[in-house]
C-alpha cells in the first residue's frame, strides 16, 4: 500500500495493516496500532522540504510470523519510535527493527501467527536418562528438512527435557521456517522410522559466517561416532556455500565445549555476558540459573582471506592483541591516529526483541555523530526493558579507532571480534563487537574455563565491563555536586 504522508493516509495505512493481519487470524488491531505508531514517527521525520512525501507499507508472510515494513524518504531513521518499544514489551508483536536500506528508511515490524506459539507437544515423549539402554537400530545419515522440524524438537526433549537453553528449538513450526528459509542448516542421523538420533546444524549470522550449534545425540545411540560424522557433513556442506568461518558459543559453565572448539582449531574470540535469560543445563548446573547466562565466543576459520588491517579503539585494543596472538589470522592493528576523512553521518540498524530483552546495533559505517546515535540507541532501548545490547562495529573502516574511542562512556565494553563477518566489496568485513548489559552483578562463580588463557581473556571483559558500566553513575552525581555548587554560588 502507498498513501501520502498525512493523517488520511497513516489512517488508511493502519486500516490495511490491520484487515491484513486479521484476514491471516492474527492480533489486526495491535498491527494497527503500530503502524500508525510508525507512520506517525515517519511523517515528523518527512518534515523541512522532503519532495516525496510518500508512505509505502509492505505485509509478507514470512514463517509463522507476519512482516510489516515502512517505507519513507524523510530523515535518517535511528530507531523504532518508543511507543512501538513500549508495545513490543507488552507482547503486541514479536520484534522490531530500523534501518536504511540505499533508497529509503525501512522499519520493519513482525507479528505471531497463531503456529507462532504451537510449542512441542510432548504427551508420550520420554526424557532420556544418561544411561540408557543401547539401541542397535540402524541410522541414515542426510541433510534436515523443514519436514523433520518436529522429530528434532522431540529429540531434544528426549536429551534435555524442557531445559535447552534456546527455547524457540521447541516450537516446530519455527523451526520449520528457518529451515525452509534457508536461515538455519544441518545434518541429521534418522531412524527408519522418522526420528532423530543426532543432529548438527548450522544458523547463519550473515551469508559468511554461521554459528554452529544444537548438537545432539540420543543416549540410546552413543558410542557411535554419530557427532564426528554429522559434524564433519556439515563442514563440507559450509565449504560449498562458501562460509568463511564458524562461530561457536560454549557456555562458561563447564570448560567441555570450551576445549573441544580450540581442540579443533577455534580461536576464543571473547564471551557475552548476561546475553541469554537464565537457563537450566540438565546435568550441569542446579536447578535454573538465577542470572542471565553468559557465554564464550570461539571463532574458526572455514577458508583463507586476504590480509587486512583493522582500525580498533584504544579501550578495547588490549583485548584484540590477544585475540589475535592466539590465532593465525592475517591481520594487523593500525596506529592510533587522529586525521581521518571520517562521514559525518552514521549509518546504522537497530532491532529489539522482547522475548530475550535482547537489542542490536548494526553500524555499517561509523560517522562523525557516532557517539551521539548510539547513545540515543541505547537510551531507547533501555527505556524499552533490554537486559543487554550487542553493537556491531565496522573493524576495518580507518578512523573508528577515533571515533569510537569514547564508547565506554556509554556503557560499552569488549565482547569479541569476528573477522570476515560481512560480505563486502569496501574492506574485510571485520566487525568489532561491544556489549551493554543492565546488571552489573555479574556473578563469575559458577563459571570454568577451558585454560588460563580463556580465563584472562574472559575476566578483562567483565572488569571492562563493570568499569565501563560504573562510569554513568559516575557522571551523575558528578553533574549533582556540580549544581550545587553554582546553586550555592547564585544564592
Amino acid at each position: 500500500m502507498t498513501a501520502p504522508g498525512d493523517a488520511h493516509g497513516i489512517a488508511v495505512l493502519a486500516a490495511g495493516a490491520r484487515a491484513a493481519l486479521a484476514a491471516r487470524s492474527g492480533a489486526g488491531d495491535g498491527a494497527g496500532l503500530v503502524v500508525r505508531q510508525l507512520a506517525s514517527d515517519a511523517q515528523r521525520r518527512l518534515g523541512g522540504g522532503v519532495e516525496d512525501a510518500t508512505l509505502r507499507l509492505d505485509g509478507e508472510v514470512r514463517g509463522t510470523e507476519f512482516v510489516l515494513s515502512l517505507h519513507d524518504f524523510g530523515e535518517p531513521v535511528s530507531g523504532p519510535p518508543d511507543g512501538v518499544l513500549a508495545l513490543l514489551d507488552a507482547g503486541v508483536l514479536t520484534a522490531a527493527e530500523a534501518r536504511i536500506d540505499g533508497t529509503s528508511n525501512v522499519s520493519e515490524v513482525r507479528f505471531a501467527l497463531p503456529e507462532h506459539h504451537l510449542i512441542l507437544d510432548a504427551q508420550g515423549v520420554e526424557v532420556l536418562p544418561e544411561d540408557a539402554t543401547l539401541s542397535e537400530e540402524k541410522v541414515t545419515l542426510r541433510p534436515i528438512t523443514a519436514h523433520d522440524a518436529s522429530a528434532l524438537t522431540r529429540a531434544l526433549y528426549r536429551c534435555y527435557g524442557w531445559s535447552y537453553p534456546n527455547p524457540s528449538m521447541y516450537y516446530p513450526d519455527r523451526v520449520a521456517a528457518m529451515l525452509d528459509s534457508g536461515e538455519r542448516i544441518g545434518e541429521v542421523a534418522v531412524t527408519p522410522d522418522g526420528e532423530i538420533a543426532a543432529h548438527w546444524g548450522a544458523l547463519f549470522l550473515s551469508p559468511t559466517v554461521v554459528e554452529t550449534g544444537v548438537t545432539i545425540t540420543d543416549p540410546r545411540f552413543r558410542g557411535r561416532g554419530l557427532a564426528k560424522s554429522l559434524g564433519e557433513r556439515l563442514l563440507a556442506r559450509l565449504h560449498g556455500l562458501g562460509v568463511t568461518g564458524r562461530l561457536r558459543e560454549p557456555v562458561l559453565t563447564h570448560p567441555a565445549t570450551q576445549k573441544i572448539a580450540i581442540q579443533e582449531g577455534a580461536t576464543i574470540i571473547g564471551a557475552y555476558i548476561n546475553m541469554t535469560h537464565p537457563i537450566q543445563q540438565v546435568g550441569i548446573t542446579d536447578g535454573v540459573e538465577a542470572i542471565r547466562g553468559s557465554l564464550s565466543v570461539a571463532y574458526g576459520a572455514l577458508r583463507p582471506w586476504d590480509p587486512a588491517t583493522m582500525s580498533i579503539p584504544a579501550p578495547y585494543e588490549p583485548m584484540v592483541r590477544r585475540v589475535l596472538a592466539a590465532s593465525d589470522w592475517p591481520r594487523e592493528l593500525a596506529p592510533q591516529r587522529r586525521e581521518h576523512d571520517l562521514p559525518a553521518r552514521t549509518l546504522l540498524s537497530t532491532s529489539f526483541n522482547s522475548d530475550n530483552r535482547f537489542g542490536s546495533v548494526d553500524v555499517t559505517s561509523a560517522g562523525l555523530d557516532l557517539a551521539q546515535e548510539l547513545h540515543a540507541a541505547l537510551t531507547q532501548m533501555q527505556r524499552a526493558g533490554a537486559e543487554y545490547v550487542q553493537v556491531r562495529l565496522p573493524a576495518n573502516q580507518p578512523g573508528l579507532s577515533t571515533v569510537a574511542a569514547g564508547l565506554p562512556e556509554l556503557g560499552l565494553a569488549y565482547a569479541a571480534v569476528i573477522p570476515a563477518f560481512r560480505p563486502t566489496e569496501h574492506d574485510a568485513g571485520d566487525v568489532l563487537v561491544v556489549q551493554w548489559i543492565a546488571d552489573l552483578d555479574i556473578d563469575p562463580s559458577s563459571w570454568v574455563f577451558a585454560n588460563d588463557d580463556v580465563r584472562d581473556l574472559v575476566h578483562d571483559i567483565v572488569e571492562q565491563i563493570r568499569d565501563a558500566g560504573s562510569r554513568g553513575s559516575v557522571r551523575q552525581r558528578r553533574a549533582a555536586q556540580r549544581a550545587q555548587l553554582f546553586a550555592a554560588l547564585e544564592s
